[in-house]
């Protein structure tokens, strides 16, 4: 073949391949995934915990119409296959109620329900199935998650809490309890971002939430979880209550009346669960003690009681403080629950009165400031003794021993921790991630530091999505792997089932794309200050580094003056969250033309997920007299994150058949009327390939 028939070959191949990724829509995002709760009283944040034959009631909110039939359904896997559980459901309407049973046919997991009636509503994630045959109950606490907040910014917060959520799911939970702050301002976008990032990565698990002082005023917080306070039993053996201590820091009176109700009635239940966001104790280790023990139960006070293990809020109202011991001591709780202070506090309470001890455990911060680090907590409840253990113990776990400075360090570390904490350690690392959502692919990197932790599962993904499916392995270090076993599509969701095998030391890099990437990032100046930089003086330009396809990985600058290149400071202006989509980021880059210079210019670098290279260059000083032709000296092509050698491209996923199931679960809508830019498309499309039809029958007739 000759060499210019190689050469429009390659052309009309990579036009083929740049028009086929144009025509595939944008992705858009996660937002499409948080639904505000149709009712108080079941929702993502507390599902109707019922077993398989069993009924639940509860109350539909605002102008929610009479149901006259239900369903729910699920994406399970098995065997790394995907498949549909779909279960009619009978249900009554009564006086704004709905009874709902669920057929004893129904296998445990957690389900979306959907209710039928003049409208469809759909309430996700909002059934838990329980698993009656189950005698160990393994539990995962986050808290303290301040969606819109980080330490020392947003965006590393939002990496915190991507990477509690992928820690979390590959620890293989029963149940994830999360005790609030889930917010930090109370904004309806921080619980949006909530909302949908838990039912995308969380999505096998059932999520219990309470609020915190961070979510008060809770009107936006109870659009999307519901009531504050709520209770579940777990089968007959766990009885959970969750509870709502404000501003003020502590439960008011009506309330615990309220769960001195639930306890006695529920006397018989053998264990019990109570979480609460602000802790009674700020203390680390064992008490023995009773409520009214007036040496021991005191207010704290900085200068006449520096030492009183009693939190400063419940100190203001021991009358609450008392009250609240007593129940735990009456009727035998096991465990409560607690976050707020973003440190790990274990306390050991046993009651002098009745000798039954219940386990006080406040857990780290997700994704905010913290006295140590971020991170969470893994438990596990023996459904026949009441006995709590922790199954994964980092090094530096001391359990319920005494630790006068109140730093304990048992929960399991996650994300990074820049900041100097009060051990006086800074830019720890322990699981990096992120993830960045661009036009046509969620880019995911994770990496395990933890020298004890091994992770391994399968776990399922539900993604909103729109065009193909390309699954794209961009690294694979340290023993790490990343394989999508099965996926499945029901109408604009994407559920995947994927492997995820992250030992110590294991490196991952991901782009969950719908098109192909060919197409460089591009790189335009958006400010130079100033305007025209002087020899001697400083400059500050903002650059922005946009990309359609896949995103921009790294940017490097370099100034090159008079022949010699010298890097300069770069650093992220924008986005100031990973939580939105984004098309572009903007960078500062800062740097000094030395006295004497007689030119200069900024040489800029962008690549992006798919490897793609783009360069551009801006005059700063014009040169005041020519110098001999000599070419800068060229750096090193930036290195991307996690960005090796790129694989062969993996088959499209099959798409299995959805089984029957009346009434069905969403359908796909139907495909839009093709519009003008699409005919477009597809005719360029067409021209490309006809193109290569008329290079290879030419070849084939030369040959003759």
């Amino acid at each position: 073949m000759r060499k210019e028939h190689i050469a429009a070959l390659t052309i009309a191949f990579t036009l083929l391949f740049s028009l086929l990724a144009l025509a595939q829509p944008a992705l858009p995002g996660f937002s499409p995934l948080a639904v505000p709760a149709y009712s108080s009283d079941i929702s993502l944040g507390k599902p109707a915990a019922v077993t398989p034959g069993g009924s639940f009631t509860f109350t539909l909110t605002g102008d929610a119409a009479q149901p006259s039939a239900a369903y729910m359904f699920t994406a399970t896997v098995t065997d790394g296959k995907l498949s549909l559980l779909n279960y009619s459901l009978s249900v009554t309407y009564s006086n704004g109620k709905v009874t709902v049973s669920v057929p004893s046919s129904a296998k445990p997991g957690v389900y979306d329900l959907v209710l039928v009636g003049q409208r469809k509503l759909e309430l996700p994630r909002s059934v838990w199935v329980i698993n009656v045959s189950k005698t160990t109950l393994r539990v995962v606490q986050i808290t303290d998650q301040h969606y819109g907040a980080g330490q020392p910014d947003v965006i590393t917060g939002d990496m915190n809490r991507i990477a509690g959520y992928l820690v979390a799911s590959l620890l293989k939970p029963d149940l994830i309890i999360d005790t609030g702050d889930v917010g930090d301002t109370a904004s309806e976008p921080q619980y949006r971002w909530a909302y949908s990032y838990e039912r995308a990565f969380l999505y096998g698990f059932p999520i219990l939430v309470i609020p915190g002082n961070h979510d008060t005023p809770p009107d936006m917080w109870s659009k999307y979880y519901g009531s504050t306070t709520w209770y579940r039993l777990i089968g007959d053996r766990l009885l959970i209550v969750g509870l709502y201590s404000l501003e003020q820091g502590y439960p008011p009176l009506s309330q615990l009346q309220w769960a001195e109700g639930v306890l006695k009635q529920y006397s018989s239940v053998p264990y019990k669960v109570v979480l609460v966001h602000h802790p009674v104790f700020y203390y680390q280790g064992e008490l023995k003690t009773t409520y009214d023990d007036q040496s021991v139960i005191a207010p704290y006070d900085p200068q006449s009681n520096p030492n009183s293990p009693i939190y400063s809020s419940w100190s203001g109202n021991m009358e609450a403080t008392r009250f609240f011991l007593r129940l735990v001591e009456t009727y035998g709780v096991n465990l409560v629950l607690s976050g707020h202070v973003h440190r790990d506090l274990y306390v050991k309470y046993t009651s002098t009165r009745t000798g039954k001890t219940t386990n006080f455990v406040t857990t780290t911060t997700l994704g905010m400031g913290s006295a140590i680090y971020d991170g969470l907590a893994l438990f596990e409840i023996d459904l026949k003794s009441g006995n709590i253990t922790f199954p994964v113990k980092p090094p530096t776990f001391i359990g319920f021993s005494y630790d006068s400075r109140k730093l304990a360090q048992n929960s399991i570390p996650i994300g990074v921790y820049p900041p100097k904490n009060d051990l006086g350690v800074s830019n720890q690392v322990f699981t990096p991630s992120a993830l960045y959502l661009w036009p046509h692919a969620y880019v995911l990197t994770l990496e395990n530091r933890l020298g004890y932790l091994d992770l391994d599962d399968v776990v399922v993904w539900c993604l909103p999505w729109s065009g193909d499916f390309t699954p794209e392995l961009l690294d694979a270090s340290g023993g790490a792997s990343f394989q999508v076993l099965d996926t499945l599509r029901v109408g604009d969701l994407l559920y995947v089932a994927v492997r995820v095998k992250l030992p110590p030391g294991g490196k991952l890099a991901v782009a969950l794309a719908n098109a192909l990437d060919t197409e460089p990032p591009k790189i335009s100046m958006k400010m130079l200050f100033p305007e025209k930089p002087a020899p001697g003086g400083q400059f500050q330009a903002f650059i922005d580094a946009s990309d359609e396809g896949w995103g921009v990985a790294n940017f490097l600058a370099s100034l090159v003056v008079d022949g010699a290149e010298q890097p300069v400071s770069v650093s992220l202006y924008s986005p100031s969250t990973l939580a939105d989509p984004v098309r572009s980021m903007t960078f500062k880059v800062t740097g000094s033309i030395p006295a004497g210079a007689g030119g200069a210019k900024l040489v800029l670098r962008a690549v992006d997920y798919a490897g793609n290279l783009a360069t551009a260059e801006y005059t700063l000083l014009e040169k005041t007299e020519k110098p001999p032709e000599t070419q800068p000296s060229q750096p090193t092509q930036p290195t991307q994150p996690s960005q090796p050698q790129q694989p062969s491209q993996p088959s499209q996923p099959s798409q299995p058949s959805q089984p029957s199931q009346p009434p069905q679960p969403s359908q796909p809508s139907p495909q839009p009327v093709a519009q003008p830019a699409t005919v477009m498309l597809v005719t360029l499309v067409a021209a490309a390939a006809v193109l290569l039809v008329i290079l290879v029958i030419r070849e084939l007739k030369q040959r003759r």
